[in-house]
C-alpha cells in the first residue's frame, strides 16, 4: 500500500487500511505517526491533557486517544476498532491538532478551500455555516482542502480526510446529489470530496459570521491574532510560535445573511474577492 496521510502527517500502522479511501498521498518528507487500537482506559480522566512529552484527549466519538511524542504513536483506547469514517473524523482531528503543536506547526479549528492554487482558511463560531460554505464550494466544483482541521507549516497548508460533514437540513438545502453517509450517531451526512494536493501554499483566511445583510470587508491587522487565537485547537497550551507572522495574509470577514437563497451569490463574491 502506497503511504498515506493527513494534516501534514505520513502514517502508519494496520488501522490506517481502514481509512485507505478517505485519504491522500503523503509526500516522502512528512514526519510519520503510526495509528494503534487498544483496549478502553479502565479509569479515564474527566478532561483531556496534554504536556511537551505526552497527551490524553477524549474523542467526540467515545473513547480516548492517548499519544506519544517520543514514540510518534497515538492509541485509541475504545472497545471496538474505529471504522475508516470514525477514523476519518474524530480520530485523526485530534491526531492532527496534537502532533501539529509537537511539530512546531500551526492547528486551527477551521476549512480551507482552494482558488486558483492557493489555500483560504474558513473560520467561523459554531452555527457560522463553515461546513454549509465549504460543501456548497466543492458542488461549485472548487477544492476543499480540509473541513475540520485546519494544519499549516509557514505559509504551507496541509490537506485533511476527503470529507466534509453537514447537518441533515443542510444537506437537503443543498441539494446534494452525490452519495451521503451518515456518520456521528445520525447527527450529519458526510459528504465525500474529491481529491486535492497534499500541500497547498496559503492565501490567507475567511472569517464567517451571520448579519441582517451580505457583506465583504477586510479585517485590519490589529484585529487578526484574536480571530486566530480564537480558533486554536489547544487553546491551554499556549500560542504557536508560528501564529504570529499569519497575521499578515489577508483576512475577509463574511457576513451572510440567513436566506439559503442569498447562499449562491455570496459564494460568487466571496470566490472573486479572494482570487483577486
Amino acid at each position: 500500500m502506497a503511504q498515506v496521510g493527513a494534516y501534514g502527517l505520513a502514517l502508519t500502522g494496520p488501522v490506517v487500511e481502514l481509512a485507505v479511501a478517505l485519504l491522500g498521498p503523503a509526500p516522502s518528507m512528512w514526519p510519520e505517526v503510526r495509528l494503534e487500537w487498544v483496549p478502553p482506559l479502565d479509569d479515564p480522566p474527566e478532561q483531556g491533557s496534554f504536556s511537551a512529552l505526552a497527551s490524553l484527549l477524549p474523542l467526540l466519538s467515545g473513547g480516548h486517544a492517548a499519544f506519544d511524542r517520543s514514540e510518534r504513536v497515538a492509541r485509541f483506547h475504545k472497545p471496538h476498532a474505529p471504522d475508516g469514517h470514525e477514523l476519518a473524523h474524530p480520530c485523526l482531528s485530534a491526531v492532527g491538532l496534537v502532533f501539529a503543536r509537537w511539530d512546531g506547526r500551526v492547528a486551527l479549528h477551521a476549512g480551507a478551500v482552494i482558488v486558483d492554487g492557493v489555500a483560504w482558511g474558513v473560520l467561523g463560531a459554531r452555527e457560522a455555516g463553515k461546513s454549509t460554505t465549504l460543501a456548497s464550494l466543492a458542488l461549485a466544483g472548487h477544492g476543499i482542502l480540509c473541513d475540520d482541521l485546519l494544519v499549516m507549516d509557514g505559509p504551507t497548508a496541509f490537506a485533511g480526510p476527503r470529507t466534509v460533514d453537514l447537518r441533515p437540513e443542510a444537506a437537503g438545502r443543498l441539494g446534494v446529489q452525490a452519495p451521503l453517509v451518515t456518520v456521528r450517531r445520525g447527527e450529519r451526512h458526510r459528504l465525500l470530496l474529491a481529491a486535492v494536493p497534499p500541500e497547498t501554499p496559503l492565501g490567507g483566511f475567511v472569517v464567517l459570521g451571520v448579519g441582517q445583510e451580505m457583506s465583504i470587508d477586510l479585517v485590519p491587522v490589529a484585529q487578526r491574532l484574536g480571530a486566530l487565537e480564537a480558533h486554536l485547537t489547544l487553546r491551554g497550551a499556549g500560542l504557536p510560535a508560528g501564529l504570529l507572522p499569519l497575521i499578515e495574509l489577508p483576512m475577509w470577514r463574511v457576513n451572510r445573511s440567513r436566506a439559503w437563497a442569498d447562499l449562491p451569490r455570496l459564494l460568487d463574491r466571496l470566490v472573486a474577492t479572494v482570487a483577486a
